[in-house]
Formats: structure tokens, C-alpha cells, sequence
């Protein structure tokens, strides 16, 4: 059976402190944890003795990171030990905050075709033929994937999802604490809600109102790992093959059922007839951005994953241009 690391430095209690903190606020903690597993190990291998974060204590914790790690990577480790380090200092103990690596630009998100979709959502259907758990794998794990692309949801708010926070009636969701703990309304498609009708009838038909909508036998909902494995699995069954990557650059993962939503979302407007730079502000409170930033990059995904559109676009433009001499 797997336990959770126990932190041994001299802020082993801090460490547990925040995490306990977060937990109350709603957030999962296991990667969380994971991060400060490394700040915790480094710590006890200096033998610091003094509780204060010194610039060459935090400096010496990242440059003890692989040293193959992406700069995206490494900005998130840094962006969940400065919330730590915020903590610290409203406990009156120093740290110190690095600046955070300039981010890697190069990274691009995987959108699946829609040929994918539909053999990954057959593959994720079938999966509990495998050896699993049979609960999880025949019915919540399709239904997660379903939300995440059909609402364009994060991984850690689809388990985040309260059976209160569903109006089977209206068809839509209450998304709560979300990243810049915001609140906001997620509608769902009609297709959607039936499915989550069906879920809900058959298996959260007696679950409390508090109650988590993809609990385990517990009742605590199921980590990301979890879902990530299992994804996994349902990948290499819809013979999805992963893209070669250094060990640490981001593969296809669950969260790229978001950003395919987000393409399609605006393919169909595109399609609709409308302007997808003045969608762009409705998809972005849809999807919880906190900047417009967020949602324009998708506009150019978009272009890039539409054959159909830039053909289309070609026929408008035939003799609109001058031909240009060899």
C-alpha cells in the first residue's frame, strides 16, 4: 500500500501545515507534495538547522532539480513554492522568492483530431475489460473524459465537482474555487447532460448533496494520478501513440482534452458564421482565463488543426491577388 511522504527537514511542519491549509481550501495535494518532497529532501541533505529560507538555500534547491528539466516545469515548482514561501511569512519566518525563468514558448499542445476523439472515447468505454478499478474504469473515467472535452474543464475541477454543484435541469455546472480561486457557471451541451443524467441515475442516485461526484469508496475523489494512468491506458487502446519527448517535456495528457475543446469551440463558431476574435472574450470566462492571452493562443491552434478552413479560405481568395513572377 502506498503512503504519503513524510517530511523530515526542520519544516517538516510548515510543509504540512500548508498542505493541510490547501486541503481545506478544496485542492488536491498529491503533486503539490511531490514539489515540496524535493525542497524537503534537499533541505535535510544540507542539514539546515536555522528555519529561514536563505537566496542560496532556495538557489541551491533548483539547480538540485534534473538538470534536463524544462524551463515550463521548473516554473511550476517555483510557482507552488512561492505560495509556500507567502505562508511562511505570514508565519514570520524568512524566504526567499526567485524570479521565475523566462517560459518556453516552444511548447505545443496537442489537439486531437476528431477521428481521435472518437476512438479515444471508445477506447476509455472499453477499458475496464482491463484489470482496474472496475467502478472507476467503466463509468467515471468515461464521464471525466467527456467533461473535459466537452466543457473544456481542468482535470482538478471535473474532481473537484460536488453532486450540489450539478443542475441536471438547466445543464450546468458549478465550478468552484477554480485557478485564481473564481467561481463561475459551465454550461453543458445537451448530449452532455444526458449523459450525466444517465451517470447520476445509475450511479450517485442516493449520494448526499456534499458528496463528491467521482468519489472512491472512502468518499474522497480520485487523484489526477489515477485519471492519468488510466488515460493512459485508454490511449494506447485507441493506438494514439504518445509523442517522442525529452523525460520531462509535456506529453499528451488529459489536459489536452481542454485544449482541443477550446479549438473546436472555435471551429464551430468559425463555421457559424461567427467572428472567432469576438467569441474570444466569451471562451475565455467560459474556460476560467484569467487574461485574454489565454484563449487568443487557441485562435491560432485553430488555424493550424483546419485544413478545411484555410481551403475555404483559399476558394474566397482566388483571383483576389496579383501572381507573383518566378
Amino acid at each position: 500500500m502506498r503512503t504519503h511522504y513524510e517530511f523530515a527537514s526542520i519544516f517538516a511542519p510548515e510543509f504540512v501545515g500548508y498542505l493541510s491549509l490547501r486541503e481545506s481550501q478544496g485542492h488536491t495535494h498529491t503533486r503539490e507534495r511531490h514539489y515540496f518532497k524535493t525542497l524537503d529532501q534537499y533541505l535535510n541533505a544540507e542539514n539546515l538547522a536555522k528555519k529561514e529560507l536563505a537566496p542560496a538555500t532556495v538557489e541551491g534547491w533548483l539547480r538540485s532539480l534534473p538538470y534536463d528539466m524544462s524551463v515550463n516545469t521548473k516554473t511550476v515548482y517555483i510557482s507552488h513554492y512561492t505560495q509556500f514561501a507567502k505562508y511562511l511569512k505570514t508565519l514570520g519566518i524568512i524566504a526567499f522568492v526567485p524570479e521565475r525563468p523566462v517560459e518556453d514558448k516552444s511548447y505545443a499542445p496537442y489537439v486531437f483530431s476528431v477521428d481521435e476523439i472518437s476512438r479515444l472515447f471508445a477506447a476509455a468505454d472499453d477499458v475496464a475489460e482491463d484489470t482496474a478499478p472496475r467502478q472507476f474504469a467503466r463509468m467515471d473515467l468515461p464521464l471525466i473524459l467527456r467533461l473535459l472535452y466537452g466543457c473544456g474543464l481542468r482535470l482538478n475541477e471535473a474532481l473537484q465537482l460536488l453532486i450540489s454543484d450539478i443542475d441536471l435541469q438547466v445543464g450546468v455546472l458549478l465550478i468552484r474555487n477554480a485557478k485564481g480561486n473564481k467561481d463561475r457557471i459551465v454550461p453543458m451541451d445537451d448530449s452532455l447532460t444526458r449523459i450525466m443524467q444517465v451517470f447520476m441515475s445509475a450511479q450517485r442516485k442516493e449520494a448526499l448533496p456534499d458528496s463528491f461526484l467521482f468519489a472512491n469508496r472512502k468518499g474522497d475523489p480520485y487523484s489526477d494520478a489515477l485519471v492519468r494512468i488510466w488515460f493512459n491506458v485508454a490511449l494506447e487502446k485507441a493506438g494514439i501513440e504518445k509523442l517522442s519527448l525529452p523525460r520531462y517535456g509535456r506529453n499528451i495528457c488529459p489536459h489536452c482534452l481542454r485544449h482541443t475543446f477550446a479549438v473546436a469551440s472555435f471551429r464551430k463558431q468559425d463555421r457559424n458564421g461567427v467572428d472567432m476574435y469576438a467569441a474570444a472574450p466569451y471562451l475565455s470566462t467560459y474556460m476560467g482565463h484569467d487574461r485574454l492571452y489565454g484563449t487568443e493562443k487557441y485562435l491560432h491552434m485553430t488555424a493550424e488543426n483546419s485544413e478545411d478552413l484555410i481551403e475555404q479560405t483559399s476558394s474566397y481568395s482566388a483571383g483576389l491577388f496579383p501572381e507573383v513572377p518566378r
